[in-house]
């Protein structure tokens, strides 16, 4: 019983070693004790253990009491994954002679006739090997628990493997090429669970966020503020985690957990605890019903505290591709930043502070996305991320003017009139957003107006070109990207008012650079591979979009047909009237606009014919 219980205590005390090269991990919090039988889970008590179980899991609870632990029944599915192969072949391939007809024999009535569970396998070494524990009991063993909790293999340990027993079920893969000759087999198993009656809590918790908030308030509430702060001390290994997992299941009501979570914090009341508690949420699941827990918790801990949580749930401290990259923010900024930024100052001076850094994450991350889709190919696609985001640049200006953030407000509308005429369907975007929601006065506080006015000077700038003479033919290959001479001879071909075909006999690497510029800038030229001769010829052609580009074409999307019916409004929604060379205009027609040259902006992509 002694070196039982030595064991357990070494157990519970040595570092975990990596798989890999790297310094050791903290020791296991639990031990798993595999037991021979199946049982269940109405039949897993002490009382009803079978055979060896009995005696040994009676010597794991005596040594568990004298190593100072706590032991519990559970029930568990083991997988395991073995190389393997059917005992009628060898290493997959069936034993045949030389001499034997194939024709003849039948592989699908052979197959057909013997089940996984029924055939016979050569096993080999065991591939992977994954445990989760389904059901737990409490400490008395009456009470019945379902859990969900995968277990490392540094914490399990058993009598028999898992591997000497019958499976419940099996599934053989045969060999696939680059995988395969595999076999799964599954187990039931009930298991005695160890840990240190210090880290009760902290094992119950792992599998249940939500449980460890309602015990932690549960222990606050009763006056035992130093207990539930000690408690919650015990969740910092893996709290990031689990509660993250819990959050991504939760889906929707994950703003409940952290209400929850937010109402926990102010009773530890202790700023490093608080932190840890509240850094795995997201800022999207930050919604109006959070506003006053989150303000007094800003309050007790201060602007810096504050400012470091915020900076964590916009993904500060994650990589930009984990848990999705961001990708709920632009929605949950057009969905709850201006009414956040409304509420929060009217919780006190520590509100406001609260709100002006939300909206400055917000204009930060808003701003790094159209930094990004302004750099999209093909004008196409880039347009329609533009547009995506122009509600949200909407609602960080509304949000700036609830705030009084003429700062934020003067530094979002001089970036995006910055930008090229790319943006153009950006602004549309967010003067549409808000176009019916809001008043003249809160437009021009917005800083809408100005976006307006910037948006109404960019038309009037394309719609004032020159109209494209009869018979020109020429394209502009936007700048920028490649400056190599194939692009040379490329633009050279496309500027060219006369030339509408070129036949390029070129290597197949030069053929699909062109194709891939082409295609990215949607330019009206049709590029196909007439395969004869060596090298091959690629044939260039201008179509006739190029000479008679139709009004708002792809380039433009959505908002170019807009553009081309004259349906431009301001900010407040009243459509722009003064758009073409007379003030007068109500729309601008089609024709004005189809008379310019394409390419700039991008007015079509013709499907290539032919792919290297």
């Amino acid at each position: 019983m002694a070196e039982l219980a030595s064991l357990l205590c070494e157990h519970f005390s040595t570092p975990v070693p990596r798989y890999y090269s790297g310094p050791p991990v903290d020791p296991p919090s639990r031990l798993v004790y595999l037991l021979d039988h199946e049982y269940t889970p109405r039949a897993l008590t002490w009382s009803r253990l079978k055979g060896d179980d009995a005696r040994r899991v009676s010597l794991m609870r005596d040594a568990a009491d004298k190593a100072g632990c706590a032991a519990i029944l559970a029930l568990a599915d083991v997988q395991e994954t073995h190389g393997a192969y059917p005992a009628d072949e060898v290493y997959g391939y069936r034993r045949r002679g030389w001499h034997d007809d194939y024709d003849q024999y039948d592989d699908d009535d052979d197959c057909s006739a013997t089940s996984d569970d029924e055939r016979e396998y050569e096993i080999q070494d065991l591939i992977n090997s994954e445990i989760t524990l389904t059901h737990w009991t409490g400490p008395d063993g009456t009470r019945l628990e379902e859990t969900s909790l995968s277990v490392h293999e540094a914490e399990v340990s058993a009598s028999t493997p898992s591997g000497d027993l019958k499976p419940y079920s099996q599934q053989y893969e045969g060999y696939m090429g680059n995988w395969g000759n595999t076999l799964d087999r599954w187990y039931h198993r009930a298991a005695v669970v160890i840990w240190p009656r210090e880290q009760a809590f902290a094992n119950r918790a792992e599998t249940s966020p939500a449980w460890a908030l309602d015990e932690l308030a549960a222990t606050a509430s009763s006056g035992d503020v130093p207990g539930a702060r000690a408690a919650a001390a015990t969740l910092a290994p893996f709290w990031n985690a689990a509660l993250r997992d819990q959050a991504a299941q939760a889906g929707g009501k994950a703003a409940g957990l952290l209400s929850k979570a937010l109402r926990v914090a102010d009773t530890v009341a202790d700023a490093p605890a608080a932190a840890m508690l509240l850094r795995p949420f997201r800022v999207g699941n930050l919604t109006y019903a959070q506003v006053k827990p989150f303000a007094k918790l800003a309050g007790r801990h201060g602007q810096q505290w504050t400012a470091e949580l915020l900076r964590t749930w916009f993904g500060g401290d994650q990589p930009t591709w984990a848990y999705g990259g961001g990708r709920e923010i632009p929605q949950w900024t057009a969905d709850w930043l201006p009414g956040l930024c409304e509420r929060l100052p009217a919780t006190g001076s520590t509100g406001t502070a609260a709100a002006q850094r939300l909206l400055d994450l917000a204009w930060e991350w808003i701003g790094k996305d159209i930094r990004s889709a302004l750099a999209l190919s093909p004008p196409s696609y880039r347009d329609r991320q533009l547009s995506d985001l122009g509600k949200p640049l909407a609602a960080v200006l509304m949000a700036a003017a609830s705030i009084g953030g003429a700062s934020t407000r003067d530094a979002v509308t001089a970036y995006v009139r910055q930008q090229d005429d790319a943006a153009t369907v950006l602004e549309m975007s967010a003067l549409r957003a808000t176009a019916k929601t809001r008043t003249d006065d809160a437009h021009g506080e917005a800083g809408l107006d100005v976006l307006a006015g910037d948006c109404a000077a960019r038309l009037r700038a394309r719609l004032a070109r020159p109209k494209r003479d009869a018979g020109d033919w020429s394209i502009e290959l936007p700048a920028g990207g490649c400056a190599c001479g194939l692009c040379g001879t490329l633009r050279t071909f496309l500027t060219d008012r006369n030339r509408r075909a070129f036949e390029w006999p070129l290597a197949k690497v030069g053929r699909q650079h062109v194709h891939s510029r082409i295609d990215s800038a949607e330019l009206p030229v049709t590029h196909v591979t007439r395969r004869q001769g060596r090298p091959y010829v690629l044939v260039l052609e201008k179509t006739d979009w190029a000479l008679h580009p139709r009004a708002g074409g792809a380039g433009y999307g959505r908002n170019g047909s807009d553009v081309a019916r004259g349906r431009v409004e301001d900010g407040a929604g009243n459509r722009l009237r003064s758009l073409g060379s007379s003030a007068d205009c109500p729309q601008v027609p089609a024709a004005a606009f189809c008379s310019h040259r394409p390419g700039a902006v991008g007015c079509f992509v013709e499907q290539r014919q032919s792919i290297d």
